[in-house]
């Protein structure tokens, strides 16, 4: 029945993101970008230069990198996900895929890497569940715009890309350039930021940076904050860009597009856990526009997906499926974005008449 409604006459003409190829033949998201086994400690404090502060509770947890965390989300969410990247050939390179493919993303174009390690990431986190990161890139430093040109068949069929920066930057932009050459709507997270040049991003449709990579992206110091609209503004001008979208973590995000520039709110939950909030947020944004909703909507829903992910322990277990964000919209007292309540009711009907909500349709 969903596939049927997308290929709909009167709603072939609101697909276009831009004239490469009709978008009524076109599906699926793809993610490039990275895996990173999450290693975590929890801290009473984080440490200073030169210091040493005992933690607690180790363990190596239900936590991906950047681009395996929103890989999965997005198929939680029902979207159908390819993940382009590159890990080890080794026992944290097996659970990273395991992970993945139990969400139900399509590894056709992941690379498993002999003579490097799948990267990790060694998280501490406070007691108000706030996150300091370190990442290794182990394997995921390998991965090379060859790997990007290999997953060029799912690129051209592909409605939505999504790309992170915890692999070698050359890679991600070159991504970039070629998905959005090909006629997808590319969506950047750039993160771990580090400065660029105005033209290195115009293979970016979106950019959803936090406020400090959109004050490393311009190169001014994070620890001097900026208001946010001044911040998007400079990245459209300074960048050429149509969009973007700032999160601002507990306080909401930020939307500019030329058109709008809004603040949007949080939902007002009890944070247990941070880590993925960033990456469920994206996974929401994505799934949105995916489905044709103004970029209000699509943030005001990545804003939901976020809230629910932070009232979950572990990343990976708080990224919610349609029904869990619909059940926890209802049960706060949320209002679903007034463009995604036909999809969300549509998968509600679903689920009601016996079905799995909305599936996935492999490219």
């Amino acid at each position: 029945m969903w596939l049927r409604w997308m290929l709909q006459p009167r709603h072939v003409h609101r697909w276009a993101f831009n004239n490469a190829r009709p978008m009524m033949l076109r599906k699926g998201v793809v993610v490039v970008g990275s895996h990173v086994q999450g290693l975590f400690m929890r801290v009473s404090r984080f440490p200073g230069a030169d210091e040493t502060v005992l933690g607690w509770d180790y363990k190596e947890a239900l936590d991906g990198g950047k681009g395996s965390h929103q890989a999965i989300a997005c198929a939680r969410l029902g979207l159908p996900t390819h993940f382009v990247g590159c890990v080890g050939q080794d026992r944290l390179g097996d659970i990273g895929a395991s992970w993945m493919t139990e969400a139900g993303v399509d590894l056709s174009y992941l690379t498993r890497i002999q003579q490097t390690a799948t990267g990790c990431g060694f998280v501490m986190i406070n007691p108000e569940g706030i996150p300091a990161i370190t990442t290794a890139m182990g394997a995921n430093a390998e991965f090379t715009s060859k790997e990007v040109d290999r997953a060029k068949p799912i690129l051209s069929q592909a409605k939505v890309v999504l790309i992170t920066l915890e692999i070698p930057i050359s890679t991600a932009l070159y991504a970039a350039r070629l998905a959005r050459s090909l006629g997808a709507l590319t969506i950047l997270t750039p993160a771990p930021a580090e400065p660029v040049q105005p033209g290195d991003l115009a293979g970016v449709d979106l950019l959803v940076p936090n406020e400090n990579e959109a004050s490393t992206l311009l190169s001014k110091s994070p620890n001097l904050r900026q208001e946010p609209s001044w911040l998007a503004d400079r990245l459209r001008e300074y960048f050429a860009l149509k969009q973007v979208v700032i999160t601002l973590g507990e306080k909401g995000a930020f939307v500019a597009n030329g058109e709008t520039s809004r603040a949007l709110p949080a939902f007002k939950v009890t944070a247990v856990d941070t880590p993925g909030a960033g990456d469920a947020f994206t996974a929401g944004l994505a799934f949105g526009l995916y489905h044709e909703a103004s970029l209000v909507d699509a943030a005001i829903f990545g804003c939901l997906t976020a809230a629910r992910a932070v009232t979950v322990r572990e990343s990976i277990p708080s990224f919610g499926t349609l029904s869990e964000i619909a059940e926890f919209a209802r049960a706060n007292r949320f209002d679903i974005p007034t463009g995604l309540r036909a999809v969300m009711d549509l998968n509600k009907r679903s689920t009601a008449n016996g079905g799995r909500g909305l599936q996935q349709q492999r490219t």
